[in-house]
Formats: C-alpha cells, structure tokens, sequence
C-alpha cells in the first residue's frame, strides 16, 4: 500500500501545480524550437504559431509531483494504480505522435483497446456485466468516449484544461471523503492531476494562449478521468448510481457532445449519427454561449461554473445513504434542465445554412474558435 502520510494530497496538490508553472515555459521554448506548433490557418483564429505540447507538460508535472511525494510499498496492492499511470504514458506517447503527424483514427482505437486490456489485466474495468468482454468493451468505449469529449470542448482558452481540474477535484473529494468509495489511490491521482492542470492554465487559459493541450493533452486528460472513474466504482451495491456519479462529474464534456451530435441533425447540418460525430464546426457548447452574448472568457467560466454543479451533484449522489427514491427524481430534473438548457442553446446563431456543408478540415486535437 501506500506509505501514510499526513494528508500528502496536499503535498501532492502544491508540488505538482509548481512544477507545472516552472516546466510548461520550458516546454513552450522547445515546442517553438522543435517546431512542435500549431501553425495559423483559414479556420483558425490564432494569428501566430503556438505550441501544442501541453498535454505533455501536465503528465511530465503529474509523474514528478506523484512519484516525489508518494512512497509506494507494496505493487501488488497499487498494481491498479501503477497501469493507469503507465497507460497514461502510452497514451502520451500516442497524442504526440498524432500531433506531429495525424494517426487513422482505427489506429488510434486499436491502440487504446490495447491499453484498455492491460488496464483490465491489473483490475481496471468497468463490472456490470457477467462476462469479462462485454465488460472489456464498455470500459473501451467509455474510455474513447470520454476522450472525443474532452477534445471537443478544446475549442477556447482554458476550456478543456480547466474542466479536467474540477473534474479531477471532484473525483479526489468524493474518493477520499466518502467511504463507499474509499479509493485513496484515486484520490492520490485526481489530486496531482488537479494541480498540475491549474499550473498549466496559467500558460492556457488568458488570452492569447502561449500553448494548446494538443491531442495529446486531450488523449491524456480523458484517458486519466476515464480510467480513474472505472477505478473508483462510486457505488459498491446501487450499479446505477456507479454510472451516474461520473457523468455528474463529467457532465460539461459529455453534455457537449451529445448536444452537439443531436443539433447538427436537428438542424440538418449532416447527414447520419457518424457524420455528426466526425463533423468539426464551431457548434459547441462554448460557441454558442458566445453566439447567445457572451464573451469567450465568460463562456468559459460559465463552463466552469456547470463543471462545479456537476460535481456537487455527484458528490451529493455518491454518499452511501442516498437512495433510489432519492436521486431518481434528483436526476430527472437535472436532466429536463439540460433538455431546456439545450432548447435555449439551440437559438445560437453557429450554422450558416441548413444545408449540410461538408466537414472543416482540421486537424486532430487543433483549435477551432
């Protein structure tokens, strides 16, 4: 097990938002040296090259602070934790590789099935079913899921970097404070990841951005929150409340893109589920909320400000006594309120036609505002 400590998340918490602040210059340097930048384009808004190796710059601050703080006794019982962060280096690898150059996406999905097997190997997988393979499969799609998500919503300054930190908060509180749960590795991992996302959005978040996540700061951010929601369980005896939390806490990236599937064949602007999937436009949760009046870094914050009442409401679901004829209707009006909230959103001047225009050439994990 892990060696106690007195409450080393918040040794954990300060030591990796610090390296974080002291490394992401460094890497902002050799990015611009290496030309590992995002290059200005039509569909771009950024008028000057910026680096895209942020995703890297947060697992580098995340593995120091976890591994200077942390004194691991046992593997056998931390093996769980010890495959996400070696699965969080793969999948780094992997991002950076497609930054430099684009990767087919059944590459992509090979590679992170492959992941997702040796994860299932040492106890990361999600449990609902009787058999091991539709489990193994849940878990992938999850996983790749979360990740589409996340990238979607990197279309502004701070956006997906900031959702990652309340995010990841919520995943520490709820683990380390409530014992249904009672994952302190997953509070341990959470906690880094949080701090290490607050350094970087010092580098990200105020306008113009010295440097992007990239696909690889996607990759990685959903594969971490993912892999640490399957770890966590949430609920030991109520399984659908084991799936709600997470949704709760990730409920900005996951409400973005299924509103955004669901509008653009609304509004007709593609042609099919896989289409509206694979389109990238400026038809997101951010673009509309300025398209409705606000500015970027108001839409932003107004993000933000949903990712924390998502999380509070996981964390009210997630505590043992709450039960079905509790949070059944708890869920009900959450989910009428996003069905109006999407209503309202759909207002948003983001398409200039109704016709179905083919896709925006972009490149993975690049920016669209």
């Amino acid at each position: 097990m892990i060696s106690k400590l007195n409450f080393p998340q918040i040794g954990l918490f300060i030591f990796a938002w610090f390296v974080a602040d002291l490394l992401t210059p460094v890497l902002i340097h050799l990015a611009h040296r290496i030309g590992a930048v995002d290059r200005p384009h039509s569909y771009k808004i950024h008028q000057q090259p910026v680096p895209f190796l942020g995703g890297l710059a947060i697992f580098l601050s995340f593995s120091i602070a976890l591994f200077s703080i942390l004194r691991f006794t046992s593997f056998e019982e931390n093996r769980a934790v010890f495959a996400i962060i070696f699965g969080a280096f793969l999948v780094i690898v992997l991002g950076c590789l497609d930054d430099f150059r684009p990767i087919s996406a059944v590459i992509k999905l090979v590679i992170l099935f492959g992941v997702t097997w040796l994860l299932s190997r040492y106890g990361v997988r999600i449990t609902l079913f009787l058999s091991p393979w539709p489990d193994l499969i849940l878990t992938l799609l999850w996983i790749v899921g979360v990740t589409s998500a996340l990238n979607s919503i990197d279309n502004m300054d701070g956006a997906a970097a900031g959702i990652s930190a309340i995010a990841a908060f919520w995943t520490f509180y709820i683990a380390f404070y409530f014992p249904p749960v009672g994952q302190a590795g997953v509070s341990y991992v959470a906690i880094t990841l949080c701090g290490a996302c607050l350094g970087f959005l010092r580098y990200n978040l105020f306008s113009p951005a010295r440097i992007f996540l990239g696909n690889n700061g996607a990759l990685l951010m959903g594969f971490l929150l993912a892999t640490l929601m399957v770890l966590a369980g949430w609920s030991r005896q109520d399984k659908v409340k084991a799936i709600i939390v997470p949704c709760a806490i990730l409920c900005v990236p996951l409400y973005d893109i299924t509103l955004a599937t669901i509008l653009r064949i609304k509004n007709g602007v593609v042609r099919g589920l896989v289409q509206a999937i694979v389109y990238n436009g400026r038809d997101h949760l951010s673009h509309r909320l300025v398209a409705l009046g606000l500015s970027k870094r108001e839409a932003v914050m107004m993000m933000y400000l949903f990712g924390v009442l998502g999380g509070a409401l996981g964390m009210i679901l997630a505590r043992d006594e709450v039960r079905p004829v509790t949070y059944i209707p708890i869920v009900g009006i959450a989910l009428l309120t996003l069905v109006a909230l999407g209503i309202i959103l759909d207002r948003a001047k983001v398409y200039e036609s109704n016709s179905a225009p083919a896709p925006e050439k972009a490149e993975s994990g690049a920016r669209n505002e």
